[in-house]
């Protein structure tokens, strides 16, 4: 809070968390340059040339490396206080200079030239007897190695903690996209855009039977390879991981990245994701834990995209009443003992696969009803047995609409020992059953 308030009242403050390691390191960096300015690091480099003939040892050339003499720190006059002054105003820049953007480092940086300046000028121009032990120019260029020293190191922490923020990033939204905030930071605004995306919601089925058997690590351990699971067909498929709520997930498609494939994508990764939960469930059967099963529901249509949330904590998501729809749709999973149930929009949006059609529901806070379906595989795939038991279905549901109840009971029971699943027809039959009754107290009532 200290920190918050002080970069908001000093111009260019920014403290970080690398700042006083820095402040070390051009720490280092002045105490060398103070000792190369004394002598006490010091080589000559001598060239020479044989002018065009050879030299007695055979060579035309020769480069020589030798000490200078050292500085003897007991033996040499006293520094003076110009000295003094002068090494402690840098040392106050090296200290201060990791804690202010580059902008006011620059500032830090001309302010101790001027003042050096001002405190060697009279000795630099031979008005006293007194010769500096370190050169003004020498002084001034140790300003500038050191705010070169600051620049790069800033720039190498960036690069790092920029790579490091993508890294972490990446596991909540997209790779692209991560990289993208990690290049402009500025890009993460709150603004959201409308897109046609496709929405999909996975849930456990008996979550609370399943957590009741297991000790609280072993839920998490369970939890784990579930959403892990189910990553990794969401990601295969390019989708995007919106969020993990309890023991369901949620992932959208044409978005951040635009697609002209996401309906199909979204369904090829609920198939797979059932494909996953097959091969997770033997596993845990293996371990000795309870298997499991899983609804999902996929839905398409305009919805909201973006970065939303506050200045606080913010979350790329998707909003809007597609989403609605597929939480929806996923709940009747259960009530129809199927794997995958999709909205109409979806259904109609795939002319080359096959579906179910299940039922029509409503959806809270929408005035229009969703029809819903099953999604059972390509056309191209489809042997003839399931081509017939869906024209068979579909004959069903329009004796069902036409109020034709014996015609529908007949084809509903046919498809119960046929087709399947019997949950799915028992609901049929049972709402058959409903509706004559109530046809009958109506014509009683009459």
């Amino acid at each position: 809070m200290t920190q918050s308030i002080t970069a908001k009242l000093i111009p260019f403050f920014r403290p970080t968390r690398h700042s006083r390691v820095f402040a070390l390191v051009l720490i280092l960096v002045l105490l060398l340059l103070v000792l190369t300015g004394l002598g006490v690091f010091r080589l000559y480099f001598d060239f020479d040339y044989a002018g065009g003939a050879a030299s007695d040892s055979g060579q035309l050339f020769s480069l020589k490396i030798r000490g200078g003499n050292s500085f003897n720190l007991f033996a040499a006059r006293p520094l003076g206080s110009a000295f003094w002054t002068s090494q402690l105003i840098i040392f106050c820049m090296a200290v201060l200079l990791p804690w202010f953007r580059p902008l006011g480092g620059a500032i830090l940086a001309l302010a101790t030239i001027a003042a050096i300046v001002t405190i060697n000028f009279p000795t630099s121009t031979g008005l006293d007897a007194y010769v500096p032990p370190i050169p003004l120019e020498f002084l001034v260029l140790m300003v500038f190695v050191l705010y070169a020293a600051y620049l790069l190191v800033s720039y190498m922490a960036e690069v790092r903690d920029r790579k490091r923020f993508a890294g972490l990033l990446s596991q909540y939204v997209p790779p692209e996209l991560a990289s993208a905030y990690a290049k402009n930071p500025a890009s993460m605004g709150l603004e959201g855009e409308e897109r046609i995306v496709s929405v999909l919601f996975c849930d456990v089925v008996g979550f609370s039977t399943v957590s009741e058997k297991l000790e609280p690590q072993q839920v998490a351990q369970w939890l784990n390879a579930f959403f892990s699971s189910a990553s990794r067909a969401i990601v295969r498929h390019q989708g995007t991981i919106d969020k993990f709520m309890g023991d369901s997930v949620m992932a959208f498609w044409g978005a951040p990245a635009k697609s002209d494939t996401h309906v199909f994508d979204a369904l090829a990764a609920a198939n797979d994701m059932q494909a996953e939960m097959q091969q997770l469930s033997a596993q845990f059967e293996r371990d000795g834990l309870p298997p499991i099963q899983v609804g999902i529901g996929v839905s398409t249509g305009k919805a909201n995209v973006g970065n939303m949330g506050s200045e606080h904590r913010m979350a790329y998501t998707v909003v809007g009443d597609t989403v609605n729809v597929a939480q929806r749709v996923e709940q009747q999973t259960r009530l129809y003992d199927v794997p995958v149930v999709v909205s109409g929009s979806v259904a109609e949006a795939m002319p080359g696969m096959l579906f179910r059609e299940l039922d029509t529901v409503p959806v809270k806070g929408r005035k229009a009803a969703v029809k819903i379906y099953q999604p059972l595989g390509t056309m191209t795939e489809a042997n003839a047995d399931l081509v017939a038991n869906l024209k068979k279905h579909r004959e069903a549901m329009t004796a069902v609409k036409s109020c034709q109840w014996d015609r529908a009971t007949r084809l509903f029971t046919e498809l119960k020992e046929e087709f399947g699943p019997a949950l799915t027809y028992d609901r049929y039959l049972r709402g058959i059953e409903k509706s004559r009754e109530a046809a009958k107290r109506r014509s009683t009532s009459g």
